[in-house]
């Protein structure tokens, strides 16, 4: 697997996400790791099949620690009209503490989605996705470094609303679900801020 940090920065969090995505199958694939110009984003990213490429980005000068709200699965409700979803969003907050932070969940989000597009997962769906960056996150903050023991990569990224952070199922090590979202110094109000695909979907208003 290539990898190209086109920012200099965050090298503890490239050091980990290389180490994580040695645990499956990245031949053929390159990791881009920029720095995001997107209004109303902390950050971004996407996968992109045709060429094989990742790309994780963050905000520059961003103020830390900060919070994040971002949809972790949905919960069923009566439709209000033809227009409207069935379905609520269910949100998680998360702290992160730096740009590294952020680059760790946003590259274990586009991670899910390359498992699933490679046939080596299932459940391709923004919430997983969220629930895997939450996951890698969580490891990454207690991680040691270079040659530490990491985490297998589960069958299916936990729920961090619903599972204890740590504890481990027969799916394997448990942590956060939840991508698509923003922060500033708290949640406010969800709404959508993206497309499906992309990092930040589903998210808080409010990032600088």
């Amino acid at each position: 697997m290539e990898i190209k940090n086109f920012t200099d920065k965050m090298e503890r969090a490239q050091a980990f996400i290389e180490a994580k995505f040695a645990c499956f199958d990245t031949a053929g694939v390159s990791l881009h790791i920029k720095y995001t110009k997107a209004k109303g984003r902390d950050l971004n990213g996407y996968y992109r099949f045709a060429d094989r490429r990742i790309v994780v980005a963050v905000k520059k000068r961003l103020r830390y620690p900060r919070r994040a709200a971002y949809g972790v699965g949905t919960k069923a409700v009566a439709q209000r009209g033809l227009a409207a979803r069935p379905y609520k969003l269910i949100w998680h907050e998360e702290g992160f503490g730096s740009p590294d932070d952020l680059l760790v969940f946003a590259a274990g989000h586009e991670a899910w989605h390359y498992l699933c597009h490679s046939g080596q997962r299932k459940g391709d769906f923004e919430t997983r996705a969220n629930c895997n960056g939450f996951l890698w996150l969580a490891e990454f903050q207690n991680w040691v470094g270079p040659g530490h023991r990491l985490e297998p990569i589960p069958k299916r990224p936990p729920r961090p609303d619903i599972t204890p952070i740590g504890q481990a199922d027969e799916r394997g090590w448990i942590q956060g679900d939840l991508f698509g979202g923003f922060s500033s110094g708290g949640p406010s109000t969800p709404s959508e801020l993206g497309e499906l695909g992309e990092l930040g979907v589903l998210g808080v208003p409010g990032n600088g």
